[in-house]
């Protein structure tokens, strides 16, 4: 008789630790503290790597774009259309975590010891800080913001030198497949790190940390409604596109990221409604859309944003106006590098609260229960990529409506608009 074998996937292995460490710490209090050193373990080696995988995956994602004359045809309006939109997610979620204040008034939060946080700089000092005298200095020092700045130059100059560095293109993606090989490792032994995590929590603050976290999600997930209806409304005010259809056709793009919560698994939906719903041409969303799904991360600022101020509640620290405005662009700069990977919230999440001098402890919190939040986060992600895409096409001239709001094909000639479809149900 054939025994039955489980198995089961990194997200329900992470919360299978969550649960576990929950209940470890709370029986075994002084274990659960014990134990505190494999959750800094499990952290370190995430932080071991934030330098490598930024630089890599930035610089072979747009070295990876490779055509110039797209990069020329609609190139710097799409990166200024999907950085304003992320910088509005980051503000909507700020406002929004501001206005909820969630972490505020946990009573051990003052028990716990901060790391100090260094003088806010200007926002002139924080940009001038972005260029290093020394790219090696940079890197060994884990200066992240540097480095992005760097990987982008990197590859930026890759695209134009074409095939003459077709070899350090090659070793760009080569290390970057390596680096994030290695983290795939890291994340498999995940949920250990997130059951000390979760253990030494629990025997440190007991089950009061739960009702910080459920202020956390509504916080979360409020921030990214907000983000949504103020991005969707502007693209009809803007394409004059039916609200009601831009939902019912949306809707489908979201059924995909609420269950895979993946840019990448969704993109051949997300393509398919943009191109043939929404009657975005080819070209763009070809060009557009995979473009997004590295650098337009709505859900992904908002995360951050929030994070920022619950973490900054949570252990009774007031942040100041220049400090939100770091946050904002800290997350700008965070979300458009954040690695499509399983955990990639994970990391940038840690991230975000090394560069705000915070302890780490809250990331085996959010890690149990990132799945549920990460739902959200893809969706909005990738919603914001479509929303994008639609706005380039019609500054273009290439998209237009019928009376009814129905997106119309408008040819790149002569402007005629050309209803592909009679009935626009047909085109799904």
């Amino acid at each position: 008789m054939t025994g039955i074998k489980l198995s089961f996937g990194l997200s329900t292995k992470i919360f299978l630790g969550f649960t576990l460490g929950v209940l470890f710490g709370l029986v075994a209090p002084e274990w659960g503290v014990a134990i505190k050193p494999i959750g800094d373990a499990f952290i370190r080696a995430i932080q071991m790597l934030i330098i490598p995988i930024v630089f890599f995956s930035v610089a072979a994602g747009i070295a990876n774009m490779g055509d110039v004359g797209k990069l020329k045809r609609v190139g710097g309006k799409t990166l200024a259309v999907y950085t304003l939109m992320t910088v509005v997610a980051g503000i909507t979620g700020l406002a929004t975590a501001h206005l909820l204040q969630p972490g505020v008034g946990f009573v051990g939060s003052t028990s716990t010891a901060m790391a100090p946080v260094s003088e806010v700089p200007t926002l002139g000092q924080f940009f001038l800080g972005m260029i290093p005298s020394n790219i090696f200095d940079a890197m060994a020092k884990g200066s992240v913001i540097q480095v992005i700045l760097i990987a982008v130059l990197v590859g930026v100059a890759l695209v134009f030198l074409g095939e003459k560095a077709e070899g350090i293109k090659g070793l760009c993606n080569q290390a970057s497949a390596v680096i994030l090989k290695i983290l795939d490792m890291i994340m498999a032994v995940s949920p250990y790190g997130v059951f000390a995590l979760m253990a030494y929590s629990m025997g440190n603050y007991g089950l009061e940390i739960f009702d910080q976290v459920g202020q956390f999600i509504l916080a979360d997930y409020a921030g990214l409604l907000a983000v949504w209806v103020v991005t969707s409304m502007v693209v009809v005010a803007y394409t004059k596109v039916s609200y009601s259809y831009l939902l019912k056709k949306i809707s489908k793009v979201w059924m995909v990221t609420l269950s895979t919560t993946s840019s990448a698994a969704t993109l051949p939906m997300s393509m398919h409604v943009t191109r043939e719903d929404f009657k975005v041409p080819g070209w763009i969303t070809s060009f557009m859309l995979p473009l997004g799904a590295t650098i337009n991360l709505m859900g992904a600022a908002v995360y951050l944003s929030v994070l920022a101020v619950f973490a900054a509640g949570f252990y009774g620290v007031d942040l100041s106006v220049a400090q939100m405005v770091n946050v904002v662009a800290i997350g700008t700069l965070l979300a458009m590098a954040a690695p499509g990977i399983p955990g990639g919230g994970i990391v940038m999440g840690t991230l975000m609260l090394q560069l705000m001098g915070l302890p780490f402890e809250l990331v085996g919190v959010i890690a149990g229960i990132y799945r549920v939040i990460d739902m959200g986060h893809t969706t909005l992600n990738v919603s914001g990529d479509v929303l994008g895409a639609m706005l380039v096409a019609k500054s273009e001239g290439l998209l237009g409506c019928d009376k009814q709001g129905i997106p119309v094909a408008l040819q790149a000639n002569d402007q005629a608009p050309v209803v592909l479809h009679e009935d626009p149900i047909q085109a799904s």
